[in-house]
């Protein structure tokens, strides 16, 4: 994580951890908002909405290709079997919050866990690095000063 600018508004960071919260949406409400009141987004919040919309493409695609594999591994004799045990391991169900009606495989409880970890960082007002996906948001984002 690197530290970023000292005036951070509590209100950039609410929006930034709602817009990880919500993968995404609850930013790009907060940039139609700004857009329609002709307001600058400051860059930590920019780059926030930014990266939690890019994470949550990036496990939609990941989520679909991998359904798109297992389906095609039904078709396979032998592979059939072993995708149908793979897909049940993968889908068990490892932590049950049953008083707050949540349940998550081992897949879920890690990306849970990274997004906790990144709003944490939120809310000190630092930037969570993701090894590949900051540098080209970092690319992206520099020219919106």
């Amino acid at each position: 994580m690197m530290q970023h600018e000292n005036n951070i508004l509590p209100i950039e960071k609410i929006i930034s951890i709602l817009s990880y919260a919500t993968m995404g949406i609850a930013g790009l409400i907060w940039v139609i908002i700004a857009y329609i009141c002709k307001r600058h987004i400051k860059y930590f919040l920019m780059f926030n909405i930014t990266q939690s919309m890019v994470i949550s493409i990036i496990l939609a695609i990941v989520k679909l290709f991998v359904g798109l594999i297992m389906q095609l591994l039904t078709y396979i004799p032998f592979l059939n079997f072993i995708s149908a045990i793979l897909n049940y391991v993968l889908s068990i169900k490892i932590i049950r919050l049953y008083s707050l009606g949540l349940s998550f495989s081992l897949f879920e409880f890690l990306i849970f866990i990274l997004l906790i970890y990144i709003i944490i960082g939120v809310c000190f007002g630092r930037i969570f690095n993701v090894p590949y996906l900051t540098k080209l948001i970092n690319k992206v984002m520099k020219s919106y000063n």
